[in-house]
């Protein structure tokens, strides 16, 4: 009895071990553009970014069907691609390392969920591409384009220079049929949004930093470990009213504790900034001595390009103060507030208050001050007074303000929240501004229909949020809307 007992014991294992396997692995031949993309990454470690965008979620909330013109060019070319693609779902992006100086990755790959595969290549080929066969891989190459097709997943590579489009389409086939990404990777390619990007730092460091190479073996270690499995995952979505773009720092707690961030800092920076109802406002607290150090002993060339690009005098006082400057100046504490009425201010009737942190060697600074406004400038204590502009030095740091004196406390909007608690922040009320007013170049004077946007950032990552006056309509279609009456408007004033 204890023998059958055994062996059933045995047998409920083996077929319980072929059900996990089987729930983990999946056919290749049935993959679809999230494992095929989740595979690439998986089998090709100069990939550093990735992601999808849901180009038809976009399309449907700008709204195209309500602009004629598009509405017929777009909607005719869609319907077509419909027929052989599954242009409903996500595109799936990834960049591969290095980068050029331009910014361009080495390569781009988009993948694509196939509905039909005998409509796409009819629809290829009606464009007049001629395909060519490999295998099972059907593939066409334009210059520094290829596209290819197999099974349910289109592949286009894009790839500056002359190279093999039928080798690199086929290594990337083979790639997406290998073992899918684990952990981090496949939970971004896997996350929900408009716009989803993930990037690994440690492969960025490792394809794209050769300061790596130069740093001592037990450095080099350190940092490693520090970057092992850190990405940044940044989510977009834009809705009725408002768009959102959120980044999270997945990062070590030891590497968050090695990094600039200096957060929960309560009042300690706004009760510097006077009173007042501002209608902008930028806060920041660094820890510049964690910022140097990291710099120093993981990545010295970028101090040294960051010191660099300083003009010569002020450099040569950086230089003077040795080891970690920039922490022995400032503070890394730094805040301002623009007050008053905000079309005034638009022509250039300022008033703010501002606060700069100074460091234990920041009396150099005081002397600066000293030296420029002594001469020219009335004192009483230790505030100089020029014109409507005040400064007023002091150990702790420099006051700066101009306008109308404001005490008390700060009349931040409702929508402003812990503005000067964490590592940044920053807000700007545009619904107080005469933005039709200002000299903007036309694309950039959708800001018009803009409520407010706000920035926070701190140890565990970023939020911004771009808010629209009106709140019932997607903001994508308030965009597209302000950018079609401008374009008609050019078309009347044209008499065409």
């Amino acid at each position: 009895m204890k023998k059958y007992n055994k062996t059933l014991i045995v047998s409920i294992f083996a077929f319980s071990g072929i059900l996990l396997f089987s729930s983990c692995s999946s056919d290749s031949k049935e993959r679809d553009a999230a494992e095929a993309t989740s595979a690439l990454i998986e089998g090709n470690e100069k990939i550093v970014a990735f992601g999808h965008v849901n180009a038809m979620n976009l399309l449907n909330n700008a709204d195209y069907k309500s602009i004629p013109k598009v509405n017929t060019i777009l909607g005719s070319v869609l319907g077509n691609w419909k027929k052989g693609l599954e242009i409903d779902k996500p595109i799936y992006y990834a960049l591969e390392a290095p980068f050029g100086h331009d910014a361009t990755p080495e390569t781009v790959y988009a993948l694509i969920n196939i509905k039909n595969k005998d409509s796409l290549s009819s629809i290829i080929s009606e464009m007049g591409y001629a395909l060519e066969k490999e295998g099972d891989i059907s593939f066409h190459q334009e210059d520094d384009v290829t596209f290819g097709i197999r099974n349910k997943i289109l592949i286009i590579i894009s790839k500056p220079g002359d190279y093999d489009g039928k080798a690199k389409i086929k290594e990337a086939f083979d790639l997406t049929s290998g073992d899918l990404s684990e952990g981090t990777a496949h939970e971004i390619v896997k996350q929900t949004g408009d716009i989803v990007s993930g990037l690994s730092i440690d492969r960025l460091l490792n394809t794209s930093n050769t300061e790596l190479a130069k740093l001592p073996a037990t450095k080099k270690e350190e940092l490693e470990k520090l970057v092992d499995n850190a990405f940044i995952k940044t989510v977009a979505n834009f809705k009725n009213g408002e768009a959102t773009i959120e980044a999270t720092n997945i990062f070590s707690e030891e590497l968050k504790d090695k990094l600039f961030f200096k957060d929960k800092n309560g009042n300690t920076l706004v009760s510097k900034l006077g009173g007042g109802t501002p209608w902008m406002g930028i806060a920041m607290n660094l820890d510049l001595r964690k910022g140097e150090d990291f710099l120093s002993t993981y990545l010295p060339d970028a101090k040294k390009r960051l010191m660099g690009g300083f003009p010569g005098e002020a450099k040569f006082a950086l230089l003077a103060l040795g080891e970690n400057p920039f922490s022995k100046l400032f503070s890394g504490q730094a805040g301002m507030i623009m007050n008053g009425d905000a079309k005034s201010t638009m022509g250039m009737e300022l008033e703010y208050n501002s606060f700069l942190g100074l460091g234990p060697k920041g009396d150099i600074l005081q002397k600066l001050i000293d030296e420029q406004f002594s001469a020219f400038a009335t004192k009483k204590g230790d505030t100089y007074t020029l014109g409507q502009l005040r400064i007023k030095s002091t150990q702790k740091g420099i006051y700066a303000s101009s306008g109308k004196e404001n005490s008390g406390k700060l009349n931040l909007p409702s929508y402003v929240k812990n503005f000067g608690e964490d590592s940044f922040s920053m807000f700007i009320a545009f619904e107080k501004m005469d933005v039709a007013s200002m000299e903007l170049d036309d694309e950039a004077k959708v800001i018009e229909i803009l409520q407010y946007v706000t920035i926070n950032a701190n140890r565990d990552g970023a939020k911004m949020v771009i808010a629209a006056k009106n709140k019932k309509v997607n903001i994508l279609k308030q965009a597209t809307d302000f950018y079609a009456k401008q374009i008609m408007s050019k078309i009347d004033s044209m008499g065409v």
